[in-house]
């Protein structure tokens, strides 16, 4: 029998009696305290491991001279102690070595049981006799590359007091740079199974309000607050991804010692995440300040610590003060420190107080950019445009992006900006390989560039893993105004009436007239379809000067498609010497539908269009008059009136924001025509559903959800359920006035199910489901009470099931012990009655608290499930 001493926020001390009855299990050796195992990786398939543990130091650990461990491919071994070393606090630190080459590719789960806890556990019952059990996860995958766990700088044993907030941060450091994720799970012992009957620390007192979490991105364990002095063991997996992919994990089975004081940790001043450029000195201050005045000492770990070549320091190591302490973190960085992800670095400032040092961790992310490549010069040539830039400063590059945009940006970095940022407008068009592959050729992926375009470059270097640069400087050019230049593919402006289409394009005035000696002669072609490239000519112009065509052969108001044309450049002889790059005229589309046409167009020019102007013609209206201004490619036309015609066309605004050629290219759309027609459904409803547990029924409440994409006109709904197990929505009741928005759905035999409803207008527009609430094991679960008093006054007399948590049950398997661990009851009936008398012998059991486990089977959505709850009840007479 365990006797815990509870001291509550109200300063009141309670004794609670605690008595855990798990079997009687041989009493091993009891020492360990904690564990962890964490590997290196050698060369091909072979690795080194460390087993860590933290032992008691008494006999049995010295007795641990070798450890077993299970290598995960069917191999099991004895290993070697190699360090062992006192910490104080009565704790031996432990290490065991061994290497193992594995037979191929696959993953392997590394294992270390060792019996036993050390005794008196809060969270783990009988902890006397439960081994502690450590697992790691290693992949070996030829993809991914070789691989080391992660690194572990922090002790896992730590201190706090009751009723002041713990934090505690393993100090997870990765050699190769991958990132971490953090999870709180379950201690484990014997053949690596849960601990039965295990609980968080927040679990031991529920009812005190305490939470116990863990920062699932930066690892800080937080336990807010502690109420109950004692030994708590938790467990943290710490998962590896590279890439998006999960490639390994280690778990620590660490110790957290609580006592009853009254001091507060000291507090970290904060200190935001940074970025540096590979090359330059990162320095700032960390200082903490205890707030009772103790002696502070301030010490880090983290990856910079860790590094081979220039690694960071602290100035004075520790930064130790009176009350406030201070220390300077200095890191001279290189292209060495260079990676995608953030190092870590972990503050501890620790007090002198008493009977415990307290702590506080501060957390921080540093990451190392590499610089940009340096001048970035652009130059044309015929379509393409070449680029040339300074080899990467940091010599293990792998490579290069490059990335283009029309018209230049004037983009500067800022300190923890990599690559080149989406909003610039720049898009990445190649990538290229070889650190000493700094040029390149862009020749738009063999199409050519367009004459009349600036086009801009910005260049950063890569790594292998997925690590980028600064970006380098902008570097603009044009190609040669040596071809025509298409600026105008337009319905005739002169009413848009006829659909003819007006052509106009900027001739050449850098034609090398040496090698293309006049006259010249423009050759008109057209294609059908926005893209479209079977182009035949349909027109000739002589002459440079002469740049405008009427192609009055189509009719843009009367055929369902665009069309697509090309300019084409001859000298006197015939002969070919290039062309315009291809432009399509506007293609407008309407989409009809209640009170309102929705308007689209699609057009394929090599300018850039900023902004687009629309006209409508109303039903009894004779001109086309502007309603309004979009700079995308949809405009909506709403509160108009159903069944009448509205006629639209489309102007553009463009520019190739070169000089020489027209700032403002205006090109009209061919006109089309709408009707409005309600087909549209009403807004989907949100709904609301309560469960009622003494009557076994739900009640659903829904809302209208009025939206400018949907209609509020409803006439009735339609209410939908799904039992358990079936995943099909089936329609069950009609609510015909559409003032009514609840239905009570009762006549069942459980409470769980899926529920959804659709709204319906009065032309039979029906909308899509609203939101489908699923009501899962609700009524609280199943639950026991945790006294009763058996003395036949009618009150209270029996230990039941309260009813209202019975509404999900199918059934239990109920077991009832006394102290000596042995059954006084057993029952299978979820209606169960138990008056107090034991059930083996017919007679009364005494005053005092039994035990109870109890095996619950509860109706999901999905599937039956199983769950076991422990706890106790009292016998008062």
């Amino acid at each position: 029998m365990i006797k815990l001493r509870v001291l509550c926020p109200m300063k009141k001390t309670l004794f609670i009696t605690v008595l855990f009855l798990f079997g009687i299990v041989p009493v091993f050796a009891t020492h360990q305290r904690a564990a962890e195992i964490v590997y290196k990786h050698i060369n091909g398939l072979t690795y080194e491991i460390r087993i860590i543990t933290y032992a008691n130091d008494n006999p049995a650990n010295d007795s641990r001279d070798f450890l077993p461990v299970n290598w995960g491919d069917g191999d099991i071994e004895e290993i070697p102690r190699v360090i062992k070393q006192s910490i104080g606090d009565n704790v031996i630190y432990n290490e065991y070595h061994a290497t193992h080459t594995y037979p191929g590719a696959g993953t392997y789960t590394l294992s270390m049981e060792d019996p036993n806890r050390n005794w008196g556990v809060l969270n783990i019952p009988n902890s006397v006799n439960v081994p502690i059990y450590v697992e790691t996860e290693l992949v070996i995958n030829p993809l991914i590359g070789g691989n080391n766990s992660v690194q572990l700088l922090n002790q896992p044993i730590d201190y706090g007091c009751i009723n002041r907030k713990f934090i505690h941060n393993a100090g997870a450091y990765d050699p190769d740079g991958d990132s971490l994720s953090y999870k709180l799970i379950k201690c484990r012992g014997a053949d690596g199974q849960v601990i039965p009957g295990y609980l968080f620390p927040d679990e031991v007192l529920p009812e005190a309000g305490n939470s116990f979490t863990i920062n699932k991105v930066n690892g800080d364990v937080i336990w807010d607050v502690p109420v109950l002095q004692g030994e708590f063991n938790i467990a943290i997996l710490i998962e590896e991804w590279r890439n998006g992919i999960r490639i390994g994990s280690v778990v620590r089975d660490m110790q957290i010692k609580i006592d009853a004081c009254d001091e507060n940790p000291p507090v970290f001043d904060s200190i935001p995440d940074t970025c540096i450029r590979a090359g330059d000195t990162l320095a700032f201050e960390a200082r903490a300040t205890s707030i009772d005045g103790d002696l502070v000492t301030i010490t880090a770990s983290g990856g910079p610590f860790e590094m081979s070549s220039n690694p960071a320091y602290l100035d004075p190591n520790p930064g130790i003060g009176d009350t406030v302490a201070s220390t300077r973190f200095i890191w001279e960085t290189n292209c060495s420190h260079v990676r995608k992800s953030s190092y870590q670095v972990y503050f501890k400032a620790e007090d002198d107080g008493f009977p415990v040092s307290l702590v506080d961790y501060l957390t921080m992310n540093i990451t190392v950019v590499a610089p940009a490549p340096e001048n970035l010069t652009a130059s044309p040539l015929g379509t393409s445009i070449n680029l040339s830039w300074e080899q990467s400063l940091c010599e293990q590059a792998s490579g290069y992006k490059i990335y283009r945009r029309s018209g230049p940006y004037g983009f500067i970095p800022g300190a923890c900006e990599t690559g080149v940022p989406a909003y610039t407008g720049y898009k990445l068009i190649d990538q290229v390989d070889g650190i000493d592959n700094n040029s390149y050729s862009d020749d738009n992926n063999g199409a050519g560039l367009v004459h009349g375009i600036t086009y801009c470059y910005m260049v950063t270097a890569t790594f292998r893993d997925q690590a980028e640069s600064y970006a380098s400087n902008e570097a603009c050019t044009a190609l040669k105004r040596d071809l025509p230049v298409i600026t105008n593919v337009s319905n005739d402006s002169a009413g848009n009436l006829d659909g003819s289409v007006y052509l106009s394009w900027a001739k050449p005035i850098e034609l090398d007239t040496v090698e293309y000696p006049g006259p010249y002669q423009y050759r008109i072609m057209r294609a059908e379809g926005l893209a479209g490239n079977n182009f035949t000519q349909i027109g000739t112009n002589f002459g440079l000067n002469d740049s405008i065509y009427f192609d009055r052969n189509v009719n843009l108001n009367d055929v369902s498609f665009p069309y697509r044309y090309r300019i084409d450049l001859f000298s006197e002889s015939i002969q070919y010497i290039g062309e315009s790059a291809p432009a399509s005229s506007i293609y407008l589309k309407i989409f009809e539908t209640d009170e309102e046409n929705r308007l689209s167009w699609d057009v394929i020019v090599p300018w850039t269009n900023g902004f687009f102007t629309i006209y409508r013609k109303d039903p009894e209206g004779s001109v086309f008059d502007s309603i309004g201004l979009t700079y995308s490619g949809e405009y909506r036309d709403t509160g108009l009136e159903n069944g009448e015609e509205y006629c639209y066309y489309v102007r553009s605004h463009g520019s190739y924001g070169t000089p020489g050629i027209f700032d403002s290219l205006v090109n009209f759309s061919q006109k089309a025509c709408g009707i409005p027609v309600d087909n549209r459904p009403p807004c989907a409803p949100m709904l609301e559903v309560s469960t009622d547990c003494e009557m076994i029924s739900n009640t659903l409440l829904w809302h209208p959800f009025p939206s400018d994409t949907c209609d509020c006109d409803i006439n009735r709904y339609l209410v939908y359920y799904s039992p358990p197990e079936d995943s099909t929505l089936g329609l069950i009741a009609t609510m015909n006035d559409y003032r009514d928005t609840i239905f009570v759905h009762d006549e069942i035999s459980v409470v769980i199910g899926c529920y959804a409803v659709k709204a319906v207008d009065s032309l039979s527009n029906t909308s899509d489901y609203s939101n489908v609430v699923c009501v899962d094991t609700l009524c609280g679960g199943f639950r026991l009470p945790n006294a009763f008093t058996p003395n036949g006054d009618q009150w209270n007399d029996s230990f039941t099931a309260f009813p209202a948590s019975l509404a999900s049950v199918q059934n239990i398997n109920l077991v009832i012990l006394n102290r000596w661990g042995n059954k006084v009851y057993e029952t299978t009936d979820k209606f169960f009655k138990w008056d107090g008398v034991n059930s083996f012998t017919n007679q009364e059991c005494p005053d005092g608290v039994y035990f109870y486990v109890c095996d619950v089977y509860e109706y999901g959505y999905e599937s039956l499930s199983k769950r076991t709850i422990n706890g106790s009840v009292t016998i008062f007479r």
